[in-house]
């Protein structure tokens, strides 16, 4: 019994000993370092930065770690301007340049990158690189910066091509490329470096073909009503981004038609077609004030007799008077104006074959009841403006321009107005945030008017302020805005 009870107390030990065992041989995979953050740093380049009487075909950068290129021929930038785009290579450590062209003499050449160049395991990118070489006994060393803004809205715009041309003549924008291009950062901001003195027009475009030249109906460009007679560095250059209306020079062809394959008969079979219908577009089941009512149909319309359209209002459903026209060139939607009063119901009657879609189908009778919001469900906004100085230097010559408060809810312009004696007030607007813009108007016309570079007269697209607070909206709720140029 003994030695039963001894053997079985030996297996206990054997069995925990082998799981003790099993525990401990578990592999427990080592702690990481803190990430890795750092760019690449250069360690050589031969010929060396800043390398005058320049005559190499080839430029081998050397890092400390291994790295990669990142859509290099989008960002690589070489100014002056090549005919043909060097050709780019990375292994391990080593960057490659393959210049392809004849280099002009006594020229400073500038190779920037952007941040192209980045590391293999984390890809951190090196911001700004650039590499500056000379074929003649100096360095070019002159500067040029400024700041370029969407004209619309007054914001700054990235990755813009900002340009200068050697040849000034007005068409050159459209015929060559220009003699140096720099891009714009997040803010807006440009920046030329190693300039050669002299005379330049200075363009900007946003384009998707990086062609560099003015040539397409959809691009967006910039110019300088001056040139640029650069014999120091200059600053505030700036450059507001418009689209041209109109432009003659490219006018837009019209689509081809598309044939549809044709179907056997056996194949076909008689489409359903659907019954005219109207409805009205509510906000939350019902009318906005000061807004038209939006009467949509399902199908684009032949006729429409808006005579036979019954608005009755309040409880006695009194009929009332209303002004009815297109709401847009789809034949489907239509806009009934008028004054609403708040709260009260409405009644709209369609009798039946009062419009008619394009197979010649009448619409059928229909009723549709809602009510107005009340004044609870709206906010007021009331805007005082003051001029800053900064803000006068850049407005133009006092001709009886005046400024209008645009609200602004997902890019599209809710509420205006032209500010009277330094103030603007509005009621009804509905409850949300909103940007404020300020546009300097011009022409007194009450909207935003883009520029024009090929139409006549030139003129440069009307200024926007923004004003980058949002404000909220909230129902019932005055809300005052100062604004401050």
């Amino acid at each position: 019994m003994n030695l039963n009870l001894r053997g079985w107390i030996c297996s206990l030990i054997v069995l925990a000993i082998c799981s003790c065992l099993s525990q401990c041989a578990n592999i427990v995979p080592p702690g990481g370092g803190p990430r890795d953050t750092l760019p690449p740093r250069l360690m050589g380049v031969a010929p060396k930065d800043s390398s005058l009487n320049f005559s190499s075909k080839q430029v081998v950068f050397r890092f400390n770690e291994y790295v990669e290129l990142d859509n290099v021929i989008e960002k690589l930038i070489v100014s002056p301007t090549l005919k043909r785009t060097p050709t780019i290579t990375a292994k391990l450590r080593t960057i490659t340049i393959e210049i392809k062209d004849s280099l002009q003499p006594n020229t400073t050449y500038t190779f920037n990158f952007g941040d192209a160049v980045k590391d293999v395991n984390e890809r951190n990118p090196i911001e700004d690189f650039q590499y500056v070489v000379s074929t003649g006994t100096y360095l070019d060393s002159l500067q040029l910066t400024g700041k370029l803004i969407t004209a619309e809205t007054g914001l700054p715009d990235s990755n813009v091509a900002v340009m200068l041309y050697a040849n000034l003549e007005d068409s050159a924008v459209s015929k060559e490329k220009p003699l140096y291009v720099a891009k714009t950062k997040g803010s807006g901001i440009y920046r030329f470096k190693n300039l050669k003195p002299g005379t330049y027009r200075i363009f900007a475009l946003k384009e998707e073909d990086r062609d560099f030249q003015y040539t397409q109906p959809t691009e967006l460009i910039a110019y300088s009503d001056s040139l640029v007679h650069l014999t120091e560095n200059l600053s505030d250059i700036n450059l507001a981004l418009f689209k041209e209306r109109d432009t003659v020079l490219y006018p837009e062809e019209p689509p081809e038609p598309v044939e549809e394959e044709p179907r056997s008969a056996a194949n076909k079979k008689p489409a359903r077609k659907p019954k005219l219908q109207a409805s009205a577009v509510l906000s939350s089941g019902k009318q906005e004030l000061g807004d038209s009512l939006v009467l949509q149909f399902n199908l684009p319309l032949s006729t429409i007799d808006s005579s036979r359209i019954l608005l009755q209002e309040d409880t006695t459903f009194k009929p009332v008077t209303f002004a009815f026209h297109r709401a847009d060139t789809t034949a489907k939607n239509f806009k009934l104006a008028y004054d609403w009063k708040p709260s009260k119901p409405y009644r709209l009657i369609l009798p039946e074959g009062f419009a008619t879609d394009t197979s010649g189908q009448a619409a059928k009778a229909d009723t549709i009841d809602f009510a107005a919001k009340g004044l609870d469900d709206y906010g007021i906004v009331k805007v005082k403006l003051t001029i800053g100085d900064s803000a006068r230097r850049v407005l133009p010559a006092d001709t009886g321009y005046q400024f209008v408060v645009q609200m602004v809810s997902n890019k599209e312009i809710k509420y205006s107005g032209v500010i009277r004696n330094g103030a603007w007030e509005r009621g009804l607007v509905q409850p949300g945030e909103y940007e404020i813009r300020v546009l300097v108007d011009t022409d007194g016309n009450g909207i935003w008017d883009t520029g024009a570079y090929y139409r006549k007269p030139r003129r440069q697209p009307e200024i926007v302020f923004p004003i980058r607070d949002v404000i909220n909206i909230k129902k019932n709720w005055t809300v005052p805005v100062n604004v401050n140029l």
